[in-house]
């Protein structure tokens, strides 16, 4: 791997628990966290994968040169529209047209012992 990161990476365990409350300030969700540390925008697409669906494929992000984005995955707006189903295991690929770093965090929020996971997804040279 290059020391600005990869091109393509892999996140096997992605998942969105079911909001709990409607608390204003703790909620469920996952982010995919993309620092792109070279010259050039980063066209960004993302596949997600699912055990009993069909894949959405080529879910399209910029991130500007030397820049980072944090890519809310219950946030639709931020997709491209995709609506990821709750409790509902999935996994991404995450293509990239200039190589990049991909971290992948999870805030569980729906007990009042409140956790967040976080990971280096998987890159492939």
């Amino acid at each position: 791997m290059s020391p600005d990161g990869a091109a393509v990476w892999f996140i096997p365990d992605a998942y969105l628990a079911r909001p709990a409350s409607d608390d204003p300030v703790y909620k469920n969700h996952e982010a995919i966290c993309i620092l792109n540390t070279t010259d050039a925008d980063a066209d960004i697409r993302l596949d997600l994968y699912f055990a009993d669906r069909e894949p959405v494929e080529d879910v399209r992000i910029t991130v500007s040169a030397k820049r980072c984005v944090h890519v809310r995955m219950d946030d639709p707006a931020q997709i491209g529209g995709c609506v990821i189903p709750f409790d509902t295991p999935y996994g991404v690929r995450v293509r990239s047209s200039v190589p990049i770093i991909v971290q992948y965090s999870r805030m569980y929020a729906t007990t009042h012992n409140i956790s967040l996971m976080t990971t280096m997804a998987h890159a492939v040279d």
